[in-house]
């Protein structure tokens, strides 16, 4: 019986032998001090990771010295080192070329903020956001992450997906609500769905923020798989229904070029 192990005369390492533990521990600390809102010590990042302690504190101190974390008497936090690394991923991606050369060109949403953002297991990340003046009250950031349970694109994304799949990603204890608006749980998320899938778009009606009002529509790859959503927000004042299905039709057709664009 031949060796499983040999292909084309070459000897296969086991994958398990291949890792690297210390690099393994870097991206889960740094993956810690992103979803932070403020900075964190060596126990608790030990603590919450279950990391020696001294390997957190070797690692941390290292990227210190290289310039990717900083450091102060309240703990480790992100430095802006990391923007190298965001600003060459999105100079890269071509949906997020696209989606800002279709807001240039497309004046129909000019007064309105509209977000880029993809799916990252039950959390939204935004990939590109154009703020507008009016005050909202929130301000969308380029990495941002929040509850793809409450965000309009979340909602627009996870709709798309097979239930199972969906059901298996909001397996997780529910996300605190942000407001009295957030959906409660998932078989209340599961009746939403219906609604979306029927009119192309989700609304986020004040779930993140109090008086604000956001439309989302999946931008979709192969097979109708969600790759990313955009979204535009608004003050609840202006969310009239007609606004709001006039909006939808607008944000849906978009949502439409940026799939056909991804798919090339």
């Amino acid at each position: 019986m031949p060796d499983k192990t040999q292909t084309n005369g070459r000897h296969m390492a086991d994958p398990t032998k291949r890792r690297a533990p210390a690099a393994e521990r870097t991206i889960r600390i740094l993956d810690q001090l992103a979803a932070s809102s403020s900075p964190m010590g060596v126990s608790e990042l030990a603590r919450c990771l279950d990391i020696p302690k001294s390997s957190v504190f070797g690692i941390c101190e290292t990227l210190v010295e290289t310039g990717v974390l900083h450091s102060d008497p309240t703990g480790y936090s992100m430095s802006a080192h990391c923007l190298r690394w965001s600003g060459a991923y999105l100079s890269r991606s071509s949906l997020v070329s696209e989606f800002q050369r279709t807001l240039a060109r497309d004046g129909r949403l000019a007064n309105y903020t509209v977000t880029l953002s993809t799916l990252e297991n039950d959390q939204v990340v935004y990939l590109a956001c154009r703020n507008s003046d009016k005050p909202l009250g929130f301000t969308f950031q380029i990495g941002m992450r929040l509850p793809a349970v409450y965000s309009a694109t979340g909602k627009a994304m996870l709709s798309q997906l097979p239930q199972e799949q969906r059901r298996m990603l909001l397996s997780a204890p529910w996300h605190a609500p942000f407001t009295d608006n957030s959906v409660r749980d998932l078989e209340a998320f599961e009746e939403d769905v219906k609604v979306w899938r029927a009119q192309g778009y989700a609304v986020d009606n004040g779930e993140i923020r109090e008086g604000m009002v956001c439309l989302g529509a999946p931008i979709l790859g192969p097979e109708g798989t969600p790759v990313a959503g955009i979204a535009i927000s608004m003050t609840s004042t202006e969310a009239r229904d007609a606004a709001k299905k006039d909006l939808g039709g607008i944000i849906c057709e978009i949502a439409g070029s940026l799939s056909r664009h991804h798919l090339g």
